[in-house]
């Protein structure tokens, strides 16, 4: 970028495609600007909303200022630590002076790129040079226009010519070619080309206004949906801010509880409904699907066609959208319309106590006020509301209660107050019995509301989950939700409760806390688990997994501090268990004591952690090797090949892993694949293991093996041997017998091994991975060798090309003193080798709310064993043996908003 140039200005009509070339330029100015901020900005933004905006690009915090100055001068010092940045704001309606704002610009500071539907704005913005996107020329739209319809679809040449007249009346413009070629879509009917190309001359008939000829493109495409309920779901998008991502599954909800889905027999099936609708509004290029940093399913709107829907929404259905845009309080009474049919206050700045009116809204079906500040709603709010089926509350955390005018809304079917902090009570709920969807997870609500037992219709119920306690369910109501299908965060103390529950026929998704190892088996024993798609069950412990853990695998059993009771019996798990986590269990000695896991044929994720007891994961007992062992029958057989990841944390007593009994010591047998889907080991802080795997484990079971982690074992000797050495003068032989030993792992992408001060070998002959793309030593002093050739291919043959890791770190001192069986392997290797060194790094984040600290220190201790967490300085500090750059890369991935700044001493 020319060091002249401070701000550029890109300009032009809504949908001709600024934002598509700025992506892309943002995407090109990443890898030569170690700063670069894109911050898009809606038609009711100022400046204060323009500096919160950036602040959060930036992770800065300016919550402790309020005058705008103050607010300027800190953002202006937090840019310049920068040094050179580019700042992109998309979409500027009005000129705001970026020295009103903070923003630094010159030769030796920051630059700014501003796109804008008007050239005015760029001029006043000092936008220097301005430069105007300008429609597709006809060739052009064409090939788009065939491009996003299909090319694979040959069209008669009468057909191809209206063809070629439909995307001529797009005039050029991206988004209308793409919406309208995607419509177009499966048409062959030469009739329907014709009536398509005469309803869009029709709608674009006699317009001079541009923004206008591209509202009506757009309708076009909307028109063609063909299904009033489909238009209203996209309609829907609408409610929500501008550029905002919407989670799939929380707008099917909405849509389920409003009727625009259809009920069914299952709750998974109307969510099906739900993404089959999405991917029809996607597939036309009506809505994207933007990449989520949470992982989570999202959906968003195009700006001009989230204008196209609002301008529908003006008339039938009628839409009051103030969402995103910085409201400080709802409108007055005349402001409301007898005609709402939905209304939309989220994300806003709606504080304190709501306004004394009353608004008479009897058509309004939905009101969103999430995600305010809002501490007190006067009972007669609601009075003329007697239509509302939605309501969203959630994320108020400052609200008490809820108004007693609730308890009259008799058409609800979704109550939302998931996030409520401080809600304490709501009134009785008896009347809403068409309620369908009750949402009260993470309030300070103690006890059922009164009523819930007269909610017939409810399907989903949503339970506070304290933190060291959970929800219990008064006896004798749970029957009586016969239609519930979800069930979330309840804690079941005894055995009425398991047989209250085994009663719900229609139960698809259950979260709950067992109190006792023995009310775990119980319910087990019931065979409920069999209807249900997604379950997690748990015994209680003092630590309960966050909500995003709880549900992370569709069916998954977690073992907390349980204890044998005398007489029990063996533990029976449901044989479609997905997950299983054990933690603090000291009288499990192996897993081969659960002979109910053998018919876990589906079992993908196990971790082990902390449990006293175990001294080997299987065990297997083998006559000869003409026999098949014990548990390597057909159904053992399918359990353990399904496991996909394994983790052995902290046990003390570990001493093997495999433990193989018999003829041939050591020795799997190859025609039983065990593990042979196994993609993910990890083992730490197991100080009586002293090596990890046997090579007829890798070379026969562990084929699909792609990461290997092992740290903090004190005594760990090797990472692979040739078999169980049991006798002193075996060892010598052995040794000698491995150094000519080859061994491939085919898929093995990453090993990483940690503080492992007795680590003298990984494989004492030769190991060939082809697919190795990184290596991962620290503190391993004494290994000496890395086994690995650059020189063989997959097949043990000389390769034609060297075969080399991506990147190898450690300690600089450490490679130095590596020995190396050819003198050109260290050559091949030597580019790819990054010197790890002890950094500290301080990040500063808001780390008051107990979800981010909680959320930081897994984040943390997956990258770095080495941390600490200061609440009241805001602040985590981690001292450690890592590369910054890849530890703020991750962390970032995790904690895109909460980090406000980052120091660091001794970077590598």
């Amino acid at each position: 970028m020319n060091e002249e140039i401070i701000s550029i200005g890109v300009y032009g009509m809504g949908g001709v495609g600024k934002t598509a070339i700025i992506t892309h330029i943002h995407n090109q100015l990443l890898e030569t600007f170690d700063h670069v901020y894109w911050v898009t900005v809606s038609q009711e933004s100022n400046v204060r909303k323009l500096q919160n905006n950036i602040a959060k690009a930036v992770r800065l915090d300016l919550s402790d200022k309020q005058d705008e100055r103050q607010r300027a001068a800190k953002l202006n010092r937090e840019l310049k630590k920068k040094l050179k940045f580019v700042l992109i704001l998309d979409d500027m309606w009005k000129d705001i002076p970026l020295e009103d704002v903070g923003i630094p610009v010159g030769v030796n500071a920051g630059k700014v790129i501003v796109t804008s539907r008007s050239l005015e704005v760029c001029r006043r913005m000092n936008c220097k040079p301005n430069i105007k996107v300008k429609p597709l020329p006809k060739g052009e739209a064409w090939e788009l226009f065939m491009e996003k319809f299909g090319r694979e679809t040959v069209l008669a040449p009468e057909v191809e010519k209206i063809a070629e007249s439909i995307a001529n009346e797009c005039a050029g413009l991206p988004l209308a070619i793409i919406t309208t070629a995607r419509s177009m879509r499966g048409v062959d009917d030469i009739c329907e080309w014709r009536n398509a190309l005469n309803d869009l001359r029709e709608l674009t008939r006699g317009l001079i206004d541009m923004e206008g000829e591209v509202f009506n493109l757009l309708k076009f495409s909307y028109d063609r949906l063909n299904d009033e309920k489909l238009q209203q779901c996209l309609l829907y998008c609408a409610l929500f801010p501008e550029d905002y991502n919407i989670q799939r599954e929380y707008l099917i909800m909405c849509w389920i509880a409003e009727g625009l889905v259809d009920e069914m027999k299952t709750r998974q099936a109307e969510f099906d409904r739900g993404h089959a609708l999405l991917n029809k509004l996607e597939n036309v290029c009506l809505l994207e699907r933007p990449t989520s940093a949470d992982g989570k399913l999202c959906i968003k709107m195009h700006d001009v066609i989230r204008d196209m829907a609002l301008n529908i929404a003006r008339v039938n259905p009628q839409f009051m959208v103030k969402a995103g845009v910085q409201l400080m309080q709802l409108p007055d009474e005349r402001g409301w319309s007898e005609n709402l049919d939905r209304v939309s206050f989220m994300h806003n700045n709606i504080e304190g106590r709501l306004p004394y009116i009353s608004p008479k809204c009897p058509k309004l079906r939905t009101m969103m006020l999430q995600s305010n500040g809002i501490k007190e709603i006067p009972n007669l709010f609601f009075v003329y509301m007697q239509n509302l089926e939605v309501l969203d509350l959630s994320q108020n955390k400052s609200i008490k209660r809820l108004p007693d005018s609730i308890s009259n809304l008799e058409k609800l079917r979704a109550l939302l107050l998931n996030g409520c902090q401080n809600l304490m009570s709501i009134p009785s709920l008896a009347k809403l019995t068409e309620l369908r969807e009750l949402d009260l997870e993470h309030t300070k609500i103690k006890e059922l509301p009164h009523g819930t037992e007269k909610l017939a219709n409810l399907k989903r119920l949503d339970l506070p989950l304290a933190y060291g306690t959970a929800f219990v369910f008064p006896s004798g109501v749970l029957s009586k939700l016969f239609r519930l299908q979800s069930l979330r965060f309840v804690l079941f103390t005894d055995d009425l409760h398991v047989e209250e529950i085994s009663r719900l026929k229609q139960m698809e998704v259950l979260v709950v806390h067992f109190y006792n190892f023995h009310t775990l088996n119980s319910y087990v024993k019931t065979q409920h688990w069999q209807r249900l798609d997604h379950y997690s069950l748990q015994t209680v412990s003092r630590h309960f997994p966050t909500p995003e853990e709880e549900v992370h695998c569709c069916r998954e059993v977690h073992m907390n501090e349980c204890n044998l009771i005398e007489g029990e019996g063996p533990l029976v798990l449901p044989t479609n268990i997905q997950e299983l986590n054990i933690y603090a269990f000291h009288d499990l000695a192996s897993l081969s004591d659960f002979s109910s896991l053998k018919n876990a044929r589906e079992l993908e994720k196990c971790c082990i952690q902390s449990c006293k007891g175990i001294k080997h994961l299987w065990s297997w007992s083998i006559p000869s090797l003409e026999e098949e062992p014990e548990w390597c029958t057909e159904t053992t057989i399918s359990f353990l090949q399904s496991l996909k990841t394994l983790m052995l944390l902290s046990l003390p007593k570990l001493s093997v892993i495999f433990n193989f009994k018999g003829v041939g010591v050591g020795r799997a047998p190859p025609k039983c694949r065990t593990f042979s889907n196994l993609k993910f080991f990890r083992v730490g802080d197991c100080p009586n293991l002293k090596y990890v795997f046997q090579r007829e484990m890798v070379q026969h079971h562990l084929q699909n093996l792609e990461e290997i982690q092992v740290y903090e074992c004190s005594n760990m000797e090797d990472i692979i041997v040739a078999e169980q050495e049991e006798k002193q003068e075996e060892i010598v032989a052995a040794k000698e017998e491995d150094s000519n030993s080859i061994i491939t792992c085919p898929k093995l992408q990453n090993l990483e091994l940690i503080n492992l001060p007795k680590l003298k070998s990984i494989w004492r002959g030769t190991m060939v991975c082809h697919s190795l793309q990184q290596i991962d030593v620290r503190r391993c002093l004494m290994l000496r060798r890395l086994p690995f050739s650059p020189h063989l291919n997959v097949d043990a043959q000389p390769s034609a090309t060297l075969l080399t890791p991506k990147k190898i770190s450690g300690e600089e001192d450490w490679w130095n003193c590596l020995e190396w069986d050819h003198p050109d392997t260290k050559s091949a290797f030597q580019p790819f080798f990054c010197t790890i060194v002890k950094v500290e790094l301080r990040v500063d984040m808001d780390l008051n709310d107990h979800k981010t600290r909680e959320r930081a220190e897994k984040t943390a201790q997956r990258i770095s064993d080495n941390f600490s967490i200061d609440s009241w300085a805001k602040q985590m500090v981690v001292i450690g043996e890592v590369d910054p750059k890849v530890f703020l890369r991750k962390f970032r991935k995790y904690h895109p908003a909460e980090i406000m700044h980052v120091g660091a001493a001794n970077w590598a």
